[in-house]
């Protein structure tokens, strides 16, 4: 067994593009180290995930077919087509694409169908699908204390809940490394930098979408490459967004929520003092609501001016309220590990992972690999 081990391990070694990549296990939690550049980072993950990513895909694929009872091939030209978004991220992140040629290389599996997969809320939302969202978010600002905390349970659809996975990615050329949840085969969920840049994204369905703009996963992956805060919000308030998604940034100095569509960008705050921001998955502050959720509000009689929250943002604003508006990291372990509400939990079913980010000049990511209030909580921090 002991010789199997090596074997594998071996093997593991001569496959990969970059000798300094490795893959370390600690409970639940993958971490994949990468190192080289964007082609050799994204071919050793393909490697150590082959198998995951292969199994990810295929049930993708069978959900697209479903969906849009057409043939998987088809909907994704068809997709390519009749959107402009692979266009922004050859404008925007043209070494991410590399990223995801060494993916599909190293996953032995089709460069479109990779790349599609990025993609895949943008196909999801753009075949007018309003679909219920469960994730949670939650920020503070640094006070005379305390650090800058941005948090969030993220809950993807079931048929991507494969292996949790966290890239530690560090780039050759600036050393900056950057801790990415996702799940296996895509490029990114959410995540921080070793500059204490941070992070979340909410999907808030809604609202407008377009053909065009840069696709959410590029979106986090491109912020995570921000070494300052003011940089990440000048980036946040002019990248075209072309479905609707409310990120959360943050930083040493602070934290935003932008709730973003195709025609419009909002910031919002749900107190006076602009200190915490939180949001589940209903957008307040934007207003530029889709045609098809005006009409499904007439048929049970309602509009848009009608007041209306998901249940899980009255339970956080009152869990908010509870703390006495002082929230550090273990007051965001219990909001988000709540299972009380008859509704809406903020810990469900849907949730892949929960992760509780430190924002400070030396960064601190909690993460548990799996539902918050069953699963503990790693503390991990960037090496120097």
């Amino acid at each position: 067994m002991k010789y199997l081990n090596l074997f594998i391990v071996l093997v593991f070694l001569f496959s990969c593009k970059n000798p300094e990549s490795s893959v370390e296990k600690i409970e639940k939690l993958t971490i994949l180290h990468l190192y080289g550049t964007p082609y050799e980072r994204g071919y050793d993950y393909g490697v150590f995930m082959k198998d995951d990513i292969n199994k990810i895909v295929e049930k993708w694929i069978n959900y697209v077919e479903e969906t849009h009872e057409q043939d998987f091939d088809d909907v994704v030209e068809q997709f390519f087509k009749n959107t402009s978004f692979l266009s922004e991220v050859e404008k925007f992140s043209p070494e991410l694409i590399e990223e995801i040629k060494g993916i599909a290389d190293g996953a032995q599996i089709d460069f479109n169908t990779i790349m599609a997969l990025q993609m895949s809320e943008e196909i999801d939302v753009l075949s007018d699908e309003l679909e219920n969202k469960n994730c949670t978010s939650i920020s503070i600002d640094k006070s005379d204390s305390s650090s800058t905390f941005l948090a969030q349970n993220m809950d993807p659809d079931l048929i991507f809940h494969g292996k949790p996975i966290l890239l530690h990615i560090t780039d050759p050329k600036t050393n900056l490394q950057s801790y990415v949840y996702t799940f296996p085969g895509l490029i990114g969920l959410n995540g921080l930098n070793s500059k204490g840049i941070g992070i979340t994204c909410n999907s808030i369905s809604m609202l407008n979408h377009g053909s065009d703009g840069l696709p959410v996963a590029f979106i986090v992956r491109v912020l995570l490459q921000k070494t300052t805060l003011d940089d990440a919000f000048d980036f946040i308030e002019n990248v075209p967004v072309g479905i609707p998604q409310c990120f959360t940034i943050g930083g040493i100095e602070g934290a935003k929520c932008y709730e973003c569509s195709a025609n419009d960008k909002q910031i919002f705050y749900p107190f006076e003092k602009k200190n915490i921001t939180f949001h589940t998955n209903f957008s307040i502050a934007n207003r530029d609501f889709s045609q098809q959720f005006i009409d499904i509000l007439k048929e049970y009689g309602k509009t848009v001016d009608d007041p209306y929250f998901c249940p899980r943002y009255f339970s956080v604003y009152d869990k908010v309220e509870d703390f006495n508006y002082v929230l550090n990291y273990e007051n965001i372990k219990s909001i988000l590990s709540s299972t009380d509400s008859e509704y809406e939990q903020i810990s469900n079913e849907n949730t892949y992972g929960s992760l509780i980010m430190e924002l400070s000049k030396e960064p601190k990511l909690y993460i548990a690999p799996d539902r918050p209030d069953s699963t503990d909580f790693i503390l991990l921090k960037f090496s120097k």
